[in-house]
């Protein structure tokens, strides 16, 4: 796999920035119109989906070591099932009134795709890392199980409302209420559905998304 040129990094950050702003925009004219801060979680659910793509980009950036490289990958990890997880938020669709539907509609699903392209550009770049590490295979292996365990991440914080910090800092209670929830057999279905699912629905959408940057690439030439 070749090296991604810093031109397109470039170019993809900004349709990034591009995507993510627009959300913003959405809200702040939801906000001026109903005084309302409702919805303001999603602003910091976007922050939070954006803390991938920068520990990806620290973890392909020139010079850096083997160790920085597991240090900021293993963040990365910590942190990606943030960006998907915003797709998630359009269950508190007519939640929250005071606006028309369709307004509300938009905006949520141009958070939820703003953190999925946000999550998907950083695991590019590391899918790309790890196959010219190692091989193509190792690389697609990793953007596999990147994503189940993210599927899973997302079943956690959405489901349990666990934060991925929660790992580091409450490690034995998220634990113990994991285990606790799993054994009982209608939640472990319930885990087992909602994580393949949603698995299945972030390779099919990667895939696709991932034939676009060398498409990309040609408007450099």
């Amino acid at each position: 796999m070749k090296l991604t040129p810093s031109k397109h990094t470039l170019l993809l950050l900004a349709a990034l920035l591009f995507t993510s702003s627009l959300a913003g925009a959405i809200w702040f004219v939801r906000y001026m119109y109903t005084g309302s801060i409702a919805f303001f979680f999603l602003l910091w659910n976007l922050f939070l989906a954006w803390l991938p793509v920068l520990f990806a980009l620290l973890a392909r950036r020139r010079g850096a070591s083997r160790v920085g490289r597991w240090l900021w990958g293993s963040l990365w990890l910590l942190f990606f099932p943030n960006a998907p997880y915003l797709l998630t938020d359009l269950l508190h669709l007519g939640q929250i009134g005071r606006v028309p539907l369709w307004y509300d509609l938009i905006m949520l699903i141009t958070f939820g795709l703003a953190g999925l392209f946000a999550g998907f550009a950083s695991l590019f770049w590391l899918h790309e890392l790890v196959a010219r590490t190692w091989n193509r295979l190792a690389g697609w292996l990793f953007v596999l199980l990147a994503l189940g365990l993210s599927s899973f991440g997302v079943y956690i914080g959405r489901f349990l409302r666990w934060n991925s910090w929660d790992l580091l800092l409450n490690p034995t209670v998220l634990l113990r209420d994991l285990a606790d929830h799993l054994l009982v057999r209608g939640q472990f279905l319930e885990t087992a559905v909602v994580t393949l699912l949603l698995t299945a629905v972030f390779i099919g959408s990667y895939f696709i998304i991932f034939a676009l940057p060398p498409q990309l690439a040609q408007v450099e030439q």
